[in-house]
């Protein structure tokens, strides 16, 4: 018998919301470029802020990467489930089993459509910080 469905759970990386989102490093040079400062140190505060940004990229993608490799993993486990299709006859006197097979395809979707929006996170570029932003 197929195991029912399991609600879904949203993996760690949302990528349609990290869109929108600024990061730390984006609101910190937004806040040294409102401060004004008159420091010899903008060009070190730079190549800091932009260190630190690609190592937070390189952290996203390594969770994404990891997210989509779940959800691969899943969609085997899945499709290792629905093997029981092969058993059932179309005279099937359990009828709850072609619902929870429906389900499985269902969960596979789901699984697929979360594994390919953490594989474009991964594809995604990171924008470079144009020189002076602290400025």
């Amino acid at each position: 018998m197929v195991t029912p469905k399991r609600p879904m759970q949203t993996p760690p990386v949302a990528p349609e919301a990290l869109a929108g989102e600024r990061s730390a490093v984006e609101r910190l040079r937004q806040g040294l470029r409102e401060a004004e400062l008159d420091c010899r140190c903008r060009a070190r505060a730079d190549a800091i802020l932009e260190r630190i940004g690609a190592e937070d990229d390189l952290a996203t993608r390594a969770g994404a990467l990891t997210d989509a490799r779940k959800m691969r993993d899943a969609i085997v486990l899945v499709t290792t489930l629905l093997d029981e299709l092969d058993s059932l006859q179309p005279d099937e006197p359990d009828r709850s089993a072609f619902s929870e097979i429906a389900d499985l395809f269902d969960d596979i979707g789901d699984f697929a459509a979360h594994g390919a929006a953490a594989a474009r996170l991964c594809a995604r570029r990171r924008p470079r910080a144009r020189p002076g932003l602290t400025q």
